[in-house]
């Protein structure tokens, strides 16, 4: 029996389809390590039993002083890292400031912290800050944080009272906005 050329592929595509979905189904686990088991039906959004403790960290900020992440013991915190001179960032920036921090201003249970991953000058900082209009404290040299908490530029991120990460972005902040309020609102 000959077999003509469009069905050898045939039969080969049935085969790769076949040798994927085996490797997809074997790779499905009951793992406690995995990712997916930590999110809920909202990307980013972290189930709080299987939420991670927040790295510390310890840095200078904008305006001199330090700040670390104790300071904000027993307060909703919302990190936004950015790259001082990151078109997404200072796109997003504004929005931050005012459908996060200016919200939830007046509630004494919440803070937010801007975090330079890209470790620029003041001056770079302060640019930022003048071209976005954010009045949140902007913390320096803020790759290793980054680092630590596993995520870059333009993401958001949420550590609740007893310290837990339990949103974090999986992309740009802006896209974000709405998911972190709502994760904001449920926690205060």
């Amino acid at each position: 029996m000959k077999r003509t050329y469009h069905t050898i592929i045939a039969s080969s595509k049935l085969i790769l389809f076949s040798c994927f979905i085996a490797f997809a189904l074997a790779s499905c686990s009951d793992s406690g390590d995995d990712m997916e088991e930590m999110m809920d039906e909202n990307p980013g959004e972290m189930k709080d039993m299987n939420a991670k403790s927040a790295p510390d960290f310890s840095l200078k900020a904008l305006d001199g002083s330090t700040v670390a992440l104790n300071d904000f013991e027993d307060k909703v915190l919302v990190l936004f890292f950015f790259g001082n001179s990151c078109p997404s960032c200072k796109a997003a920036a504004p929005k931050v400031q005012t459908d996060i921090a200016d919200a939830f201003a007046s509630n004494a249970g919440f803070a937010i912290i801007g975090l330079d991953q890209w470790n620029g000058k003041d001056s770079a900082v302060q640019g930022f800050k003048n071209t976005t209009g954010v009045n949140f404290p902007l913390l320096l040299n803020a790759s290793s944080v980054a680092s630590d908490y596993n995520t870059t530029y333009d993401r958001l991120i949420v550590v609740d009272q007893d310290g837990k990460i339990v949103f974090k972005g999986s992309q740009g902040a802006s896209k974000d906005i709405s998911a972190v309020v709502t994760k904001v609102k449920s926690l205060l």
